[in-house]
């Protein structure tokens, strides 16, 4: 089972041309301290991602100022941040002896500062958990801790990809020690009786014991009495006794289905045969016991039980992942509550029932009923891959669930997981809640919650705008799809499109006019464009008519021209309120365009005719005709920029061939991404833009050096293909933009730069130099 994850209306309109922003700054979050005041980034005259001699924002920018320039740390979000790829994720918490809370997972950032994957919460801060590593702390982190009364720390390295492996690390007081190595992964770890014991999908190295293992200060066996014929998820000490969970028939010797518990001497068993994993186990205050995981009919709400006499019995009306199951990953009992959190997004019930309430991942049984700890039901987006597993689909499933663990310490509950925050609050990983309500982790800083997946800057002011998906900016609830950065702090522009609008495309002229191109997708028929102006702090509608979806807009030559298409493509040209058609012959959709004048605009993307002209995939417009650029090109084009003598395009491979730099010099093309300059060409490799500046080509998309020292932003010069600034470490990279003191990288961001210099930046990155 997966989950899937998931304006205001206006009246005003205005010529298309006339619309300015105008308005003093409201809706968005105020943020200040992260960069220069009234800076901004280079807007462009060629839509779809270009970049033309001129512009009026970092026109005077050279390729040295570049290079000389940092990566600001101030654009990343609060909670625990990681590099791009697979998200962030705590996996569980210990408490110390002196009652300080530990986390261990897979993250390195808090708060811009690089951490270690294991931070305490001490006196209301929290700090790395180790200072000195005799051990080298693992760039995947640790899935599981556990602290004894004595001090010593258990910990089981974390393996996330591929054939998964790792290691039990021991630190009794004379540094960390590997006591075992293993395959598979560990879930829980608990020290019971002067001994540690290990749980979950794994196969310890030499022994072949799997599922279960105990170590006693000096060798590894399997279970007291015999070994669990499966796996177990979750080990929780009460005193004397511990509970294992997990799926499994046997135990200890015993029958036991899926829990079990042993006091030091002998196991019992608390069959559950209805489960098909236990994750999850807690007693409360009157040693009640409580078990959570996946149970009973697909179809029914379920998720937590509580042992009364001799059999299992779901409480009350159960949780419920919309009209399936609930899966409960952990439980905490305090003060007479238990909290679960997990895969379900209703409590006291399925959506449909009578007195079910939306609990999205979070919910507290108060011995009557269940009251929900997270109403909110839209989310909030991240920067990462986030594998959106509820924890059933197979033996290792958990792992990839985005709520993992809960901890009651200091008066709060702390969450922890992959999720991006909780009932609105964005917190990467990890989020407390107190009597108030949810809190972040960490300070808000000035990152996205999702992304921004194109920029432009124009005006005076060289005004930073951002088009994207997301839900926060600033550490601020936003609902919009376009904000604008001032040097201080984030605004966020209101539109009436339907959710489901599509736009991705963007442009700022230099006297600061924004134009946003979307397609809306009505009942029936086909989707149409619609171009959206900023009036004030308002997106409007502009008053256009016949426009087909659009793919690129580019403000150039006292004009606004639009490209786009579904089946067929087209190219047209707005003067105020005026569409005049430039071509509609298009066999296929337009998405690139660099217009330098009227007479001479380049087109590009997947056709292959422009009516009974064969132009494959790029040809030029005179103000009267169209001829193709020589042979065409082998594949839809991704980017497309011109200089004063070359035409540049990186294209997708459809099988017979692609450019991933491509350049035509008038006559010929030619592949300029060549192992000699330092990048060979992958089959998964592309740009997604081009600007072109001072002589050089920064190239944005997917690609990676050959030497590993970047990737994402990419400089072409003299031959010779280097990262910029280390690079920018992303899902995909979209394009750029330049200011007089800056450059601006949208796209789905994680972190910019590379090693010791690397910054966490979370959905938008700068780069910025002094003068």
């Amino acid at each position: 089972m997966k989950i899937s994850s998931c304006l205001l209306s206006i009246v005003a309109t205005c010529a298309l041309l006339a619309c300015s922003d105008d308005a003093e700054p409201a809706g968005g979050a105020s943020q200040g301290g992260a960069s220069d005041g009234g800076e901004g980034s280079g807007g462009s005259a060629s839509g779809g991602g270009g970049g033309v001699p001129g512009l009026a924002c970092g026109a005077d920018v050279s390729i040295a100022e570049l290079d000389s320039g940092s990566w600001d740390a101030g654009f990343t979000i609060a909670g625990f941040t990681g590099p791009d790829g697979i998200a962030p994720l705590v996996y569980d918490f210990a408490e110390g002896p002196d009652g300080s809370l530990v986390a261990a997972g897979r993250f390195q950032w808090l708060d811009g500062e690089r951490v270690p994957p294991l931070m305490r919460l001490a006196n209301g801060e929290w700090e790395p958990a180790r200072t000195e590593w005799e051990l080298p702390a693992p760039g995947d982190g640790f899935s599981a801790i556990a602290i004894a009364d004595s001090g010593a720390v258990a910990l089981a390295t974390n393996d996330s990809f591929g054939p998964r492996d790792g290691e039990i690390w021991l630190d009794e007081g004379a540094g960390l020690v590997s006591i075992g190595s293993f395959e598979g992964q560990v879930r829980s770890l608990a020290w019971f009786g002067g001994a540690l014991w290990v749980a979950g999908v794994f196969t310890l190295d030499e022994t072949a014991i799997a599922g279960l293992a105990v170590w006693d200060g000096t060798s590894w066996a399997s279970a007291p009495s015999g070994p669990i014929d499966g796996s177990a998820y979750e080990l929780f000490v009460d005193g004397a006794t511990i509970y294992v969970g997990g799926t499994f028939a046997e135990v200890g010797g015993i029958s036991a289905a899926n829990v079990a518990a042993y006091d030091g001497s002998a196991w019992s068993a608390f069959d559950f045969p209805e489960a098909l994993m236990i994750y999850a186990l807690t007693t409360d205050a009157d040693g009640e016991l409580y078990a959570g995981g996946a149970y009973g009919p697909f179809e029914e709400a379920s998720g937590v039980a509580r042992w009364v006499g001799d059999e299992w019995q779901t409480l009350g009306a159960g949780l419920a992942q919309y009209e399936t199951r609930g899966v409960v990953a952990d439980l905490v009992a305090h003060d007479g509550v238990v909290e679960a959190t997990g895969c379900f997004s209703s409590a006291n019930g399925k959506p449909s029932s009578d007195g079910s309430a939306p609990a999205r991942g979070f919910a507290r049984w108060d011995g009557a009923s269940w009251v929900s700890l997270a109403d909110d039901t839209n989310g909030e987006q991240g920067a990462w891959f986030q594998p959106l597993a509820c924890g059933d689909e197979g033996p290792t499933a958990i792992w990839d669930a985005s709520q993992q663990r809960l901890a009651f310490a200091a008066q709060s509950l702390f969450a922890g997981g992959s999720f991006a925050g909780v009932d609105g609050v964005l917190s990467q990983s990890i989020a407390s809640r107190d009597d108030v309500g949810w809190h972040a982790v960490g300070a808000d800083a000035l990152g996205v919650g999702g992304s921004i997946d194109r920029v432009a800057t124009g005006g005076d002011d060289c005004r930073l705008f951002g088009l994207g998906t997301f839900t926060h900016v600033g550490g601020e609830p936003v609902d919009a799809r376009l904000v604008s950065f001032d040097g201080a702090s984030w605004r966020a522009f209101a539109d009436s499109l339907p959710a489901d609008a599509y736009c991705p495309a963007l442009d700022v002229s230099p006297e600061g006019k924004v134009a946003v191109g979307c397609m809306v997708f009505p009942p029936k028929g086909n989707a149409v464009g619609r171009v959206l102006v900023l009036d004030g702090d308002m997106l409007v509608e502009a008053p256009l008519e016949g426009l087909g979806p659009i793919m690129t807009v580019a403000f150039a030559d006292g004009a606004l021209y639009v490209a786009g298409g579904s089946g067929a493509g087209y190219l047209a040209r707005v003067d105020g309120d005026q569409v005049t058609m430039i071509e509609a012959g298009f066999d296929g959709i337009v998405n690139q365009i660099d217009v330098r004048a009227a007479n001479d605009i380049v087109v590009a993307s997947a056709f292959t005719n422009i009516g009974a002209l064969p132009a494959a995939r790029i040809a030029r417009f005179d103000g009267s005709a169209w001829s193709p650029l020589a042979g065409g090109l082998p594949g839809q084009v991704l980017a497309l920029a011109r200089d004063a003598d070359t035409t540049y395009v990186s294209t997708y491979d459809e099988g017979n061939g692609a450019f991933l730099l491509g350049a035509f010099d008038g006559s010929e093309w030619a592949e300029l991404a060549t192992p000699a300059a330092g990048l060979t060409p992958q089959t998964y490799f592309s740009f997604n833009s081009f600007e072109i500046l001072d002589g050089a080509i920064i190239a944005s998309g997917t690609a990676e050096l050959d030497d590993g020292s970047g990737r994402g932003v990419l400089v072409y010069r003299d031959g010779q293909l280097s990262a910029l600034g280390g690079g920018v470490g992303a899902i995909t990279v979209g394009n750029v933009a330049l200011g007089n003191q800056s450059l601006w990288v949208a796209g789905v961001i994680a972190q910019a730069g590379s090693g010791d210099s690397a910054v966490s930046s979370v959905g938008i990155a700068k780069l910025g130099w002094q003068r």
